[in-house]
């Protein structure tokens, strides 16, 4: 399956993604892919154009909260990096490996300039500055030196490597020698399926012919799968020795420098561009899109979250409060349902499809009712007993009214959250139903920290209106 099928299938998966189990993150993933993008046009499509069009509208999309927008500041710099590498059909070929395998050499070898530091000394590449390169095929090419993997102390620049590995199209990863354990797990956690990667055993001019050609068998059987191929390479080969005699029979020794010896890197770089074309550039914005789409819908799933739950407490308070000064007998409080009522509209609101107030009511009758059903008798006896344990003897309000109060604060506190997972699921119990639903809800809470934390809201509130405490 060439790229550009590839791409297509990413596309579409992008677009339509699969059901997960977190249903809000799927409603909100695919809220943002639909502001992105109209249904994509199968006959007669530019991968490179597709992709930047979808980009541009994702970096510009007005429903992203600001806050969501802070929080991905940078991913949203990447974003503009791609937008800028598609705007310029630029092809990225990122050098990774560990410290002194030869990257900045291999990547001057191949630009034939000086423009990488090389350095004897560990760490002396301490950033990812760009060089432009040469076009091919009307696409130009950048060439991108990282830091060494395994540097002591250097878990930051480190960092900066992996991250530039993630947006490469093309990745030379750079051995000097046999594949080690920790090289391998690197491969492996930036490898990516989509991604060209060309395993490069530099310094091979440190080796006899037959060692070469054992190391090269060795690499391309542990990297099986994880690499288009294996080349060698000499970026920076040793001097060699030259012998040479004078007029008078004296022996003269020098040195020789040696040309780098790149060809095989460049033979296999060249054959798999011809092959993908632009959609290697595409492929890997589209991938990142969707990763960054992801990540806003996470994002936003959290932040409504927080929202929901300022909501909910918010209700929960005025309810506590009106019952702790007008108590009303036990049995009626589950069905005392006018806030409750007015935080489910709100509720609604907050997650995109606000509800009338005989949808909201209906909504929170079903809700009371599964509650009623799994509570029983723990609702009028047990609960209330364990709300009066938190209130101390001699207050001047009474210590009944403080528990009630406390105990109403309690059932919106469980109705506001039975209610966001509705809304939550895309205005759906899912395959649970109603009552199930409720019945792991109200396992998860931690009811008597919630009912103390009722009582000294409710306390603290009485205390402030009372007429000592205007004194």
């Amino acid at each position: 399956m060439d790229l550009l099928t590839k791409w297509q299938k990413i596309w579409h998966k992008w677009r339509s993604p699969s059901k997960p189990k977190n249903q809000a993150k799927t409603a909100t993933k695919q809220s943002v892919n639909d502001s992105i993008d109209d249904e994509m046009q199968t006959s007669s499509f530019n991968p490179e154009q597709q992709a930047l069009d979808s980009l541009r509208k994702l970096l510009h999309d007005e429903h992203i909260p600001a806050s969501v927008r802070n929080q991905l500041a940078k991913e949203y710099r990447q974003l503009e990096k791609l937008i800028d590498k598609l705007e310029n059909s630029a092809v990225h070929i990122v050098a990774f490996g560990q410290v002194s395998t030869g990257k900045s050499s291999l990547l001057n070898a191949l630009s034939g300039t000086d423009y990488f530091s090389v350095s004897p000394l560990h760490g002396e590449t301490k950033h990812t500055h760009p060089m432009d390169w040469q076009s091919h095929r009307q696409q130009s090419m950048v060439l991108i030196d990282t830091p060494g993997t395994d540097e002591l102390g250097g878990e930051a620049r480190e960092a900066m490597a992996r991250e530039a590995a993630k947006l490469a199209d093309v990745m030379l990863f750079v051995l000097d020698g046999d594949v080690s354990a920790s090289e391998l797990k690197q491969l492996q956690s930036i490898s990516n399926p989509h991604r060209l990667v060309i395993v490069v055993i530099n310094k091979a001019d440190l080796y006899h012919h037959d060692e070469l050609a054992r190391l090269k068998a060795s690499v391309t059987q542990k990297l099986t799968g994880l690499c288009h191929a294996v080349v060698t390479a000499s970026a920076n080969p040793r001097p060699v020795t030259v012998i040479t005699t004078d007029n008078d029979g004296n022996e003269q020794t020098s040195q020789q420098a040696l040309p780098p010896d790149i060809d095989e890197l460049k033979q296999q770089l060249w054959q798999l561009l011809d092959k993908e074309g632009k959609a290697i550039t595409a492929i890997n914005a589209s991938l990142f899109a969707g990763q960054i789409s992801d990540n806003i819908a996470e994002k936003m799933v959290a932040a409504r979250a927080q929202a929901a739950d300022k909501i909910i407490r918010t209700y929960c308070i005025a309810k506590g409060v009106g019952v702790a000064f007008n108590p009303i007998p036990v049995a009626d409080l589950l069905v005392a349902a006018g806030v409750d009522v007015a935080m489910v509209r709100q509720l609604s609101k907050l997650y995109g499809l606000p509800m009338g107030r005989a949808e909201a009511a209906r909504l929170t009758a079903t809700i009371m009712a599964q509650l009623a059903l799994l509570m029983g008798a723990v609702w009028g006896v047990n609960l209330l007993s364990s709300a009066l344990k938190t209130v101390s003897v001699g207050l001047s309000t009474s210590v009944t009214a403080v528990a009630q109060g406390s105990l109403a604060y309690y059932a919106t506190y469980l109705v506001g959250k039975i209610a966001s997972y509705y809304f939550v699921q895309g205005y759906s119990w899912g395959d649970d139903g109603p009552k199930q639903v409720a019945k792991n809800i109200v396992k998860q809470l931690d009811r008597d920290s919630i009912l103390q934390e009722a009582r000294s809201q409710i306390l603290a509130l009485i205390k402030s209106k009372s007429p000592d405490s205007e004194k």
